[in-house]
């Protein structure tokens, strides 16, 4: 059994718990679940009773399908809502021979923490960017070389402390420890972009429920983020508001029917959807709403595109665009449409693993891969298991114990009946 990583996505529409483990290089999804959430505006918390309600659930879903019990999570804060400072460290190299190692890494990354920050604010992670040994820079992992010297340029992650400790009461009056608090483009980018990409150049747009996060990532590290507050659930307000209908009945057509651009559709359908009054049933086009869903879409992407502009990478971007999140998912024609205002290449991202292969699961599953690479953990808890079970022995010469574990068949079978 590797390590267990128990990731938690809280958006403004819905809480995302997701346990994986990390076996023998393999990433693999213990168990998922998911819970409405009416305590998050604009990614902000602003109802901790209703996030804790929400966190609850979800923990409840991922525990029954992964047979575990969850003590303490990894949790994510918007990329938008934290700023990015660059700071360097400095070390000489303690050991004799002058080889570096793990522990000398360390304390230079505590070194370049040392830095003066706004009262209002507090450090929750750091980025190393590059090593530099003896003057030579570029360098990844300076862990086995030699030198004398050893410096670190790196980006400090800073955010509000009253967002930060929102974050954290919320998840410990849901009965749970707070492991550690990710920048949520850090944790995507983990899950949707490769280190091609990265390196290159790209805008990751995370396209939420009523904001988008815009991340730029340019030689491996995040460099720009911001939040621009308009998101998915604007599109259904405009298509409630316009046709006088339900916001329900507005998502499920934006679902089933959505289009980016009015010239998309070739043959008009006409659908009915109850009135509001509950009297009789209205008549709507298709490209009606498609025309709606399309003035809503050429403003987010216009001011996607300004703010790419402004932080000065659009001329950058040579891996291109990757839009994530559940805002703009289901409409067809979006990666067409935003391809035309822009002059790189556009494409979508979403976690290719079975059951959870949707932008919706990309924070969670990329939180979780992130921690595991950084070979951590949480705390859990193994539940009693069910009559049928099977047993997973290790080798006599193997530290493990034995692990009791559902059947796998049991497993696979609850998996899927979340999803389909």
């Amino acid at each position: 059994m590797g390590n267990i990583v128990v990731s938690l996505d809280i958006g403004s529409s819905k809480v995302c718990v997701l346990i994986a483990e990390m076996n023998k290089k393999q990433f693999n999804i213990l168990g998922v679940g998911t819970s409405e959430c009416k305590g998050v505006k604009k990614g902000i918390i602003v109802d901790i009773d209703a996030t804790v309600e929400a966190i609850v659930n979800a923990v409840k879903q991922a525990e029954q399908m992964a047979n575990i019990q969850v003590k303490s999570v990894y949790v994510n804060i918007a990329g938008g809502y934290t700023n990015i400072y660059k700071n360097k460290g400095v070390i000489a190299v303690s050991r004799e021979d002058r080889e570096i190692t793990s522990e000398d890494v360390k304390r230079v990354i505590q070194a370049a923490k040392v830095v003066a920050v706004p009262a209002d604010k507090e450090i929750i992670d750091i980025i190393p960017e590059q090593f530099i040994v003896d003057g030579y820079s570029d360098i990844k992992d300076p862990v086995g070389m030699v030198g004398v010297r050893l410096e670190v340029d790196a980006n400090l992650i800073v955010a509000s402390c009253t967002t930060v400790q929102n974050i954290i009461r919320s998840v410990q009056k849901a009965g749970l420890n707070v492991d550690g608090i990710i920048v949520e483009p850090i944790g995507t980018s983990t899950a949707i972009l490769n280190d091609d990409e990265k390196e290159l150049g790209v805008a990751l747009v995370d396209v939420g429920a009523e904001t988008t996060d815009i991340s730029i990532f340019k030689k491996g590290s995040l460099v720009h983020t911001k939040v621009i507050p308009v998101g998915g659930n604007h599109i259904t307000n405009d298509i409630s508001i316009i046709l006088k209908i339900s916001s329900a009945d507005a998502e499920k057509i934006k679902r089933q029917y959505g289009v980016a651009s009015a010239s998309m559709i070739k043959n008009d359908e006409i659908i009915k959807i109850n009135n509001l009054a509950g009297k009789g049933q209205k008549e709507i086009h298709i490209i009606e709403v498609a025309e709606i869903i399309e003035a809503r879409l050429s403003e987010m992407i216009y001011l996607i595109r300004n703010e790419i502009n402004n932080s000065g990478y659009l001329n950058s971007l040579a891996a291109g665009i990757v839009i994530t999140g559940g805002g703009m998912f289901n409409i067809k024609g979006i990666q067409e449409v935003t391809q035309s205002y822009f002059d790189v290449p556009v494409r979508f991202g979403y976690p290719n693993y079975i059951g959870v292969a949707s932008p919706i699961y990309a924070a969670s599953v990329g939180i979780a891969m992130y921690e595991l690479k950084q070979k951590k953990g949480s705390l859990i808890d193994y539940k009693s298991v069910q009559p049928q079970r099977e047993i997973a022995v290790t080798n006599e010469d193997d530290d493990e114990e034995e692990i009791e574990k559902p059947s796998f068949i049991t497993k696979i079978k609850e998996f899927f009946a979340d999803f389909f």
